[in-house]
């Protein structure tokens, strides 16, 4: 196959929610499309989807990523475009009931792996002279919350950044951050059925009085790879319905009407 180097997008966590969408949206975009997610058969569903490739990758597994990126830039092209994703989620609970194993498990996918996801199609695009990263943080990393190691994980993706923006801005290589409020993907969904979140709460602490939908995160994705932002790098940007400028008026009754 064929394809510009410029136009393979490759996708981790993209079996479904924010990651589905992006998928979606770049494709719409006339990007060659690359699904990875954890769960191959999602990754599978989605890049048939929207006509592109999907692989099984666990992204705390070092090897594993250096491996898939150079069977990606094999057999599909040099990627141009990567959207870190993929993340390990939490419910909110208190500090003293944080699980060890889970604390870990989110360090390693969330820190580790965005930094594996990174390095590997990174140094490659700074190799080239040409690429575009976005990677996928939380508004939790810019407040306090009660998801005790995810906020202080998706910090560490929001340093890591800016770290990567300096380190290969002046290779061609452009690196933001996309920060999520309360967006209504499957798993959030599947949280509030079980009512471990109340979704009126969450509209409540927004400005727009609504929550957020996948897509609404892959827009601002795709412009963020796009050359429409080229002079744009180690930007972290909320996606969050208002929630960040909301906050203090909730002492004088929320937001008005």
């Amino acid at each position: 196959m064929s394809v510009n180097p410029a136009k393979v997008a490759v996708i981790t966590g993209g079996g479904g929610g924010i990651g589905a969408a992006c998928a979606s949206r770049l494709a719409a975009s006339g990007w060659q499309v690359v699904v990875c997610d954890i769960d191959g058969e999602r990754a599978q569903a989605v890049a048939q989807q929207v006509g592109g490739s999907g692989f099984t990758l666990d992204i705390a597994d070092a090897g594993a990523v250096e491996a898939l990126a150079k069977r990606i830039e094999t057999e599909i092209g040099a990627c141009g475009a990567l959207v870190a994703c993929a993340a390990h989620l939490e419910n909110p609970h208190p500090p003293e009931q944080q699980d060890p194993a889970q604390w870990q498990r989110i360090l390693d996918v969330n820190v580790g792996g965005s930094f594996n996801t990174c390095r590997a199609f990174g140094s490659r695009m700074a190799e080239r002279g040409q690429g575009a990263i976005v990677t996928i943080a939380s508004i939790t990393a810019l407040g306090s919350s009660p998801l005790v190691a995810y906020g202080p994980s998706k910090a560490a993706v929001i340093a890591m950044t800016r770290n990567l923006a300096v380190a290969w801005g002046r290779k061609g290589v452009r690196v933001n951050c996309v920060a999520p409020g309360p967006t209504l993907t499957p798993a959030v969904l599947a949280s509030h059925a079980r009512g471990e979140r109340d979704p009126q709460t969450m509209i409540k602490a927004t400005a727009l009085g609504r929550l957020i939908q996948p897509d609404e995160i892959a827009a601002p994705v795709d412009f963020l790879l796009s050359p429409s932002a080229g002079a744009i790098t180690g930007v972290i940007l909320p996606v969050d319905a208002g929630v960040m400028v909301t906050g203090l008026w909730q002492m004088y009754g929320g937001a008005p009407g």
